[in-house]
């Protein structure tokens, strides 16, 4: 399970994907899941916490695609 965690204008939500490459083809929609500019507060890949320089959807994104 992949959980994201983040900020929409001030407010915290949460979004479930089954696996990260769910979310990474929702990311690739002609309008994605999420903003790349939403704040990430935090992001864990069955439970484990993915640490990111940059804590944007975007930067969860690249660092999710470089791998």
């Amino acid at each position: 399970m992949f959980i994201i965690h983040y900020l929409n204008n001030g407010t915290e939500s949460k979004k479930e994907y089954p696996s990260v490459s769910d979310f990474v083809g929702a990311q690739y929609r002609e309008v994605p899941d999420l903003q790349d500019y939403f704040q990430v507060v935090s992001a864990t890949v069955d439970g484990k916490e993915i640490e990111l320089q940059d804590k944007t959807i975007g930067g969860l994104f690249a660092y999710l695609t470089k791998k």
